[in-house]
């Protein structure tokens, strides 16, 4: 009898010593959830600034008669707030090639935009960035323009013009950088306003006659730096 209470005592300390042990154990700390792959890189506002060339094609207007691309160069200046929205301004210039009417020669075709732009920043630090960007802004052309004679015997003059009317831009293409230093490509279209009241010299209504309503694509590369 005795022997049975000491069996049963140590049973009762073997069983409160377990429980006490399973109390004083924490219970185990559960795996942390894997987060998604994030493909959406930083945003943060910053200024950026672009040099580059390409050229002129899909003229719809017979101004530019014969079509051919033609080189043009530029720059931009824009700022993107925390990466996404913002503005820039363009500026590019480029020779065109124009119509026999009133035989304009050496004639430019430049523009100065002023746009809305978004960006969609992607990569682990925002470093590939499409974006779409238009805007207002204004479209000039320059040439020299031959000009008939009053007397048949008389040789024809020549005149230097510049004109500069309203326009409108829409584009889009990709920056990517790799630090500071990036690049940019894009496809962009212009078209002029219509000018329905030519007035000044006959130099002056031929090159407005031209730019109105003019419309062309231009495409470009170049080198892109953001800060």
């Amino acid at each position: 009898m005795r022997s049975a209470n000491y069996f049963l005592a140590a049973a009762l300390v073997m069983g409160g010593s377990g429980t006490a042990m399973a109390q004083a154990t924490p219970p185990p700390t559960p795996a942390p959830a894997i987060a998604p792959a994030n493909d959406v890189g930083l945003v943060r506002s910053h200024w950026m600034t672009a040099g580059f060339v390409g050229s002129n094609f899909g003229a719809a207007d017979e101004a530019l008669a014969d079509n051919h691309r033609r080189i043009n160069f530029g720059g931009q200046l824009g700022y993107l707030w925390k990466g996404v929205v913002g503005g820039e301004f363009l500026a590019d210039f480029a020779l065109s090639s124009l119509a026999n009417g009133a035989t304009p020669d050496n004639s430019h075709l430049n523009s100065y935009m002023a746009n809305a732009i978004g960006a969609l920043p992607l990569g682990a630090k925002g470093q590939f960035q499409p974006y779409v960007s238009g805007g207002y802004g204004a479209i000039q052309m320059r040439a020299n323009v031959v000009t008939a004679a009053v007397n048949p015997l008389s040789s024809p003059t020549t005149s230097s013009d510049n004109q500069i009317t309203g326009g409108a831009n829409v584009g889009g293409g990709i920056m990517a950088y790799a630090g500071k230093l990036g690049f940019r490509g894009e496809v962009r279209y212009y078209r002029a306003g219509t000018n329905n009241n030519v007035n000044g010299t006959l130099s002056d209504q031929g090159i407005q006659t031209l730019l109105s309503g003019i419309d062309y694509w231009r495409g470009n590369v170049g080198f892109a730096f953001q800060w």
